[in-house]
């Protein structure tokens, strides 16, 4: 439905334009491991359990065993995953909403297209007697048309007409444009004026748009144009009403069509971006990172041998394991060659002297 776009009067006051209707744990506790949000039964323990691998490391020159249902050298990503999940669930879509925010702040008008295969009716109609000067003001109407696609209409009518029957000229512009104007794809302006006794000229004007002109005259330019035609109006000595209204025209043909920064949707955008941005980098970096791998358990090796044997290091002095090295895991000296008998599998089940 239409609605209007702003008027003025007289008095000097106007009105602006209404909207359309339209982790892990140490070897010393034993026990399982926890912290992550998806359970995965990972167990680190002292103690050997079913379905366990060994893994050796050295702390303080000695060594030690840790038993284990995973690889206690790689970092634990449960939670890492976890974390990914809900920004992705969560967090991403909004930050996907805050960028396409940011887009659409800024737009580019599009030329509306309803006449493209119609005869545009432009309507100057002077029921006043008052345009002295129509070329002029078709022309600027023309060129509005030929920017836009909105077709400009122009009305004058006598207070008389309709303040007898109707609360205010913008309920009777409204009743006028829909008796006359069914595609909502024009704009009417209504100018209505009476002469008093004492030849004071008592005007009044209002603007009426229809549904399918409002991505193009926003609010914000319907306020603009509003201001700018009651200014030229109220300047008789300047501008006569048709050349108030032809020159208003005229500056906003290109100005309907300039490309437009939303600022509400801008920052509306920016906000969403960047909170929901951090909330990821915080997600990510903080309570969902990946499980930290202690240092000891860095450079651990799988330890498969039935029989455990150990003797210090000829320079160090620290001890190690028998079979599971051929330098000082402590020093980094060549070890000494050992005897021993070893199983099908290749472990270490008896040393020899």
């Amino acid at each position: 439905m239409p609605h209007s776009s702003g008027g003025g009067s007289h008095s000097g006051g106007s009105h602006s334009s209404h909207s359309s209707s339209s982790s892990y744990h140490s070897s010393s506790g034993g026990g399982s491991s926890g912290g992550d949000i998806f359970p995965s039964n990972r167990r680190v323990s002292s103690q050997p359990f079913k379905g366990c691998s060994r893994y050796l490391y050295y702390k303080d020159n000695q060594p030690h065993f840790v038993y284990s249902n995973y690889d206690v050298r790689k970092r634990s990503m449960g939670n890492f995953i976890a974390g990914i999940i809900i920004s992705a669930l969560f967090f991403l879509p909004v930050v996907i909403i805050g960028i396409v925010t940011m887009c659409m702040s800024y737009e580019v008008p599009k030329r509306l297209t309803y006449f493209n295969n119609k005869k545009p009716d432009i309507v100057i109609e002077d029921n006043l007697g008052v345009f002295e000067d129509k070329k002029k003001l078709k022309d600027s109407m023309k060129q509005f048309y030929q920017e836009t696609g909105i077709v400009p209409a122009v009305i004058t009518v006598r207070n008389e007409d309709w303040n007898e029957d109707y609360v205010n000229l913008e309920k009777y512009a409204y009743d006028v444009y829909v008796n006359r104007f069914s595609d909502e794809a024009h704009w009417l302006i209504v100018y209505s004026s009476a002469t008093k006794d004492n030849g004071f000229d008592d005007w009044y004007w209002e603007g009426m748009q229809g549904d399918k002109t409002d991505p193009i005259i926003t609010g914000k330019l319907a306020d603009r144009f509003t201001e700018s035609l009651q200014t030229r109006l109220l300047q008789r000595s300047k501008y006569s009403v048709e050349d108030a209204i032809a020159v208003t025209f005229g500056e906003y043909s290109s100005k309907m069509m300039q490309p437009r920064l939303d600022a509400s949707k801008l920052i509306l955008g920016l906000l969403l971006f960047t909170i929901f941005s951090g909330l990821i980098v915080f997600v990510l970096t903080g309570p969902y990172k990946p499980g930290k791998v202690p240092e000891e358990y860095k450079n651990a090796k799988p330890c498969n041998l039935t029989k455990v044997f150990q003797e210090p290091c000829n320079f160090c002095g620290g001890i190690y394991i028998i079979g599971m090295h051929t330098t000082c895991p402590h020093c980094g000296a060549a070890l000494p060659a050992h005897h021993y008998i070893k199983d099908e599998q290749g472990n270490v089940v008896e040393l020899m002297t």
